[in-house]
């Protein structure tokens, strides 16, 4: 179903990461610190770990941090890793959901989808008692933000509210705002301003959300916004 004509977002770049270090953090998730030695990488995206023996398996990079070549001991948050940036390309991504054991110094992160999965990709949703949106089309809207189009799973969202954007349903990578809302509420019916993003009613059949995000990259067709 095409809500919109928007131009979409282009497929995730090539980039290429070879792991130098790795440690666990407290909270869950590691920390991979290496070099980019090709292209860019975004925060957000997915990624394969090839490693140098063993299967490979996929990942998420939901942070990116790099020392101040101008403060020694600040750090900056960049949202892209790129083999051009400073420091040569040195960086550590922050990778939820892993141990410190799956990782080793010399394996490689490459784009999702650029090398076979030995690891089976397999999404485990969490309880999602509020809201929940499967994204199905993403379109960037110049000046506006983005627009993502999908099916409303369950609850309800308004304009003005805030959701997680995640890869799998309770795990939060970044957050966004509703600035807008159109549903489609039967086969025959047009899409139409909506006050509200229902599973049912004027939503039934499709649903589209403008949001304040302005990098439509960030998102990804087949992952998930939602509210707890």
């Amino acid at each position: 179903m095409k809500l919109f004509s928007f131009g979409k977002q282009k497929q995730q770049a090539d980039f290429a990461f070879q792991i130098d270090d790795v440690f666990a953090l407290r909270d869950g998730g590691v920390v991979v610190t290496g070099q980019v030695t090709q292209g860019v990488l975004h925060q957000g995206d997915r990624a394969v770990c090839v490693p140098g023996a063993g299967t490979s398996f996929p990942c998420a990079i939901v942070a990116i941090e790099q020392p101040d070549p101008m403060r020694k001991g600040q750090y900056n948050h960049p949202k892209e890793a790129r083999a051009d940036g400073p420091c040569h390309g040195h960086y550590a991504l922050h990778i939820p959901g892993r141990d410190r054991s799956d990782f080793r110094p010399g394996d490689r992160l490459v784009p999702m989808g650029s090398v076979p999965l030995d690891e089976p990709l397999v999404m485990t949703p969490k309880p999602c008692k509020g809201f929940l949106f499967r994204i199905e089309e993403i379109f960037a809207i110049r000046n506006v933000g983005t627009a993502v189009v999908g099916t409303v799973l369950n609850g309800s969202a308004g304009m003005g509210d805030t959701l997680s954007f995640g890869h799998v349903p309770g795990e939060a990578v970044f957050t966004c705002k509703i600035k807008d809302i159109a549903g489609k509420s039967s086969m025959e019916s047009s899409i139409a301003p909506v006050e509200r993003a229902m599973a049912d009613g004027p939503c039934r059949y499709g649903c589209a959300l403008t949001l304040d995000e302005p990098e439509c990259r960030r998102f990804r067709v087949g992952e998930y916004l939602f509210i707890l």
